[in-house]
């Protein structure tokens, strides 16, 4: 039996605990009774469980809340307590945890309602960070680990779980469009993005506005929130989808103009509804975001929008970030076993959660010691 509890603590924010019934079976004839059979991707959740129940855990779990059906909240008022309330393939998958951990794993969850870029610096440890992971269909990359202008890689703030699901970069676009790859994409184009994104950075590559490293072709003219304009040279300002290979100073940025006539212009917004509203209106052609989101976009949008130039030549991992300190640590190594198990040795994704939301707490179910 799944339960939610919604109360509100000192400092305004809910406490969303999901529990589970942990029901004790005593059998007659202990020997003669056969042990309830687990599956091969669970072998380690039993001991998990003893190790847990010597030593409980309430984890304070950050989430995006604006990447539908990812991860996002019930509401976007800040203000509702709903915003505090996860919805989505991850939390989802977090509920299933708690329940495959019983009583010994319990979950606070807080909405992040920034823009995305960072967010998975916010598991690092810090006073000002309340989390003790962080999750948003947040892309698994080493530079990810550290902070912005941190060039030389000397100290890792966080460190990243196992992935548990993968995705594909894509286009979303109107409907009667005729871009149907990123070589279709021309000067009188305008593709919507979303800075320190994954999307960003390989829509940036694949339309060969930068090269591979993401050093922007020399000419391109970058315009930040106050109206100033930098000119790019060879070499000399790059955007990758990590702040800390990102150049410093174009953190504002809101327009790309690329030079010669075989490249798109870029726009930037500051959330996903904010993409999918301008590509229905008409006030970009493309938005650059992962197939999922792209795709559930497309599904409710009463046949105005598509989904096209998927990149099925390059995946990501998603998984969730924590600290890099011996509590994170361990903390990474308790979910991203019990992760295996939910989603079956990471033959259970997306696909498989959308066709049946219930399945991890079903894999919980079975699999529970």
């Amino acid at each position: 039996m799944i339960c939610s509890i919604l109360e509100t603590t000192r400092n305004h924010l809910p406490l969303v605990v999901f529990c589970g019934l942990v029901l004790l079976v005593a059998g007659c004839g202990g020997n003669n009774s056969d042990p309830k059979p687990v599956d091969a991707a669970c072998a380690d959740v039993g001991s998990v469980i003893n190790d847990l129940a010597s030593d409980p855990r309430n984890v304070v779990y950050g989430f995006y809340t604006d990447f539908e059906p990812m991860s996002y909240a019930d509401t976007q008022d800040r203000s509702d307590p709903a915003f505090h309330r996860p919805l989505g393939y991850e939390p989802s998958l977090i509920e299933a945890v708690n329940e495959l951990s019983g009583e010994w794993l319990q979950f606070r969850p807080i909405g992040i309602g920034e823009e995305f870029s960072g967010i998975w610096l916010l598991s690092a440890a810090d006073p000002h960070n309340p989390f003790d992971m962080v999750g948003g269909g947040i892309t698994v990359l080493p530079d990810r680990r550290y902070a912005q202008g941190d060039r030389e890689r000397e100290k890792p703030l966080i460190t990243f779980g196992d992935g548990h699901v993968k995705i594909f970069q894509s286009l979303l676009v109107r409907n009667e469009s005729s871009i149907n790859s990123h070589d279709d994409l021309v000067s009188f184009h305008t593709v919507g993005l979303l800075k320190g994104t994954t999307g960003e950075s390989r829509l940036l590559q694949l339309a060969e506005i930068a090269d591979a490293r993401g050093y922007l072709r020399p000419g391109t003219i970058i315009t930040l929130e106050d109206d100033t304009t930098l000119t790019t040279e060879e070499q000399s300002h790059r955007i990758t989808a990590s702040e800390s290979t990102t150049t410093p100073g174009i953190e504002t940025r809101k327009r790309l103009v690329g030079p010669g006539d075989d490249i798109p212009e870029i726009q930037y917004f500051s959330s996903e509804n904010e993409q999918i509203e301008a590509v229905t209106d008409g006030a970009v052609d493309a938005v650059a975001r992962g197939e999922v989101g792209n795709q559930h976009a497309a599904d409710n949008s009463n046949g105005e929008l598509r989904v096209t130039a998927v990149d099925r030549d390059n995946s990501e991992d998603i998984a969730f970030s924590y600290p890099h300190t011996p509590e994170g640590d361990s903390l990474r190594g308790i979910m991203d076993k019990l992760i295996n198990c939910l989603t079956d040795g990471g033959s259970i994704g997306f696909a498989q959660w959308h066709e049946n939301p219930r399945i991890f707490l079903e894999r919980a179910e079975r699999n529970a010691p």
